[in-house]
């Protein structure tokens, strides 16, 4: 839909008796209804929140569809904040302003009682988190949460002796039908038998959803690391055997799994080693730093079209091997919008920084964070996920 196209429909929704005001509007401001759009894309969330108090009209543009989405992917210069993580509480810390390239320092901007749990996933600008069992959306820019309905319970899932059950949930977007999707896998290992079985849901995130079991031509596997979401594909790495493991996609828009082996040179990295899964190049990958503190060097496995695996390796330059420190040990964090890896200490300190791995030109920079409390300095159960997406105004429905 175009601007035009949408100030026609908008028009409509405002009723006869706000259209004159509306063209009225339009006429004092002199402003074309394309650049208007374009010029509120480009502020900051906080305030969109607030202008939806100007009118009817204004309320409806930034609250539709039409425009969070157009919000979401328009390039601006909003920076990405950081999420902390710590149980019954998260608190969302955004990164303020530093003349210093190489200081990136965080303040704290929402305290968010009630949400707690390690299980957080982060898609276009939304939070899939687990309390208590029940799948939850958060919006940390419109402050909006909404809870999924109880999925139904299938017998064979339900707790037995010998049963080791894991429930794992995934987001998902499909582009095309700009449909967001949960899927839940349930895995449970009968350690009695040595069987495995797998149950999948899917739950569309709109007015009026309900979870719905859906069918898997796969063989039954337990989830390990990983979750991805790549034009409108989930990806996420599996074990089918403690000796084979595989990666599974899943088509967000048709609903279909598939799996492709993963190289066996990884199969016992995967099960004893911090590997890291990551995007890069818009295809899914396998970041192995098995290597990186002792020798400075790196394995990237990539999935190319056809379902091939194409490795490369990389040597750091000797002169910025005193960036790693071997009584530290790194998790990948995820990757930038270019393609560069976000390697973090597994502890909070008070000296703490990250560091971007740039793939592309074998460069590794350091940037120091300023955090604004010492309440999470050493404490192993705090959890946290680096956001590098643009804020979502989107307007939760269920």
């Amino acid at each position: 839909m175009s601007a035009i196209q949408w100030k026609k429909w908008l028009s409509k929704a405002v009723g006869r008796g706000r259209r004159h005001k509306l063209d009225c509007l339009m006429v004092a401001l002199e402003i074309p209804w394309d650049l208007m759009i374009e010029i509120l894309t480009r502020l900051p969330a906080k305030s969109l929140m607030r202008f939806k108090c100007v009118s009817k009209t204004w309320s409806l543009l930034i609250r539709s569809r039409y425009f969070s989405n157009l919000y979401v992917t328009v390039a601006s210069p909003r920076r990405p904040p950081c999420l902390y993580m710590k149980p019954r509480e998260s608190q969302l810390l955004s990164l303020s302003s530093s003349t210093s390239n190489s200081v990136e320092s965080f303040d704290l901007d929402l305290t968010m009682q009630g949400m707690g749990g390690h299980d957080m996933v982060v898609l276009r600008g939304l939070i899939l988190y687990m309390v208590c069992g029940k799948a939850c959306i958060y919006n940390p820019t419109t402050r909006q949460s909404v809870t999924l309905p109880v999925r139904p319970v299938i017998k064979f899932s339900q707790k037995v002796k010998g049963c080791d059950e894991s429930i794992i949930y995934y987001f998902g977007h499909d582009p095309v039908l700009d449909q967001y999707k949960i899927l839940c896998i349930v895995s449970t290992l009968l350690t009695s038998i040595n069987s495995l079985t797998s149950e999948h849901w899917v739950y569309v995130l709109e007015s009026g959803g309900f979870w719905k079991r859906i069918g898997f031509d796969c063989q039954p596997h337990i989830p390990t690391i990983g979750r991805l979401c790549i034009s409108g594909v989930i990806y996420y790495l599996a074990y089918v055997s403690l000796s084979c493991y595989v990666l599974v996609s899943f088509d967000v828009r048709s609903e279909q799994f598939n799996m492709i082996q993963v190289p066996k040179e990884l199969s016992g990295l995967i099960r004893d080693n911090p590997i890291g899964f990551i995007e890069y190049g818009g295809k899914p990958a396998i970041f192995d730093q098995t290597y990186l503190i002792q020798m400075g060097k790196v394995d990237l496995w990539v999935l190319e079209d056809g379902g091939a695996w194409s490795t490369k390796s990389l040597v750091l330059q000797p002169c910025q091997m005193h960036l790693l420190n071997e009584s530290i040990k790194l998790l990948v964090r995820g990757t930038t919008q270019t393609d560069e890896v976000i390697l973090a200490p597994c502890k909070l300190f008070s000296n703490y920084y990250l560091l971007y791995y740039d793939l592309r030109k074998n460069d590794l920079r350091k940037f120091n964070v300023g955090l604004t409390s010492d309440h999470w300095f050493g404490k192993p159960y705090a959890d946290y996920i680096l956001f590098d997406k643009n804020e979502s105004i989107l307007h939760l429905e269920t």
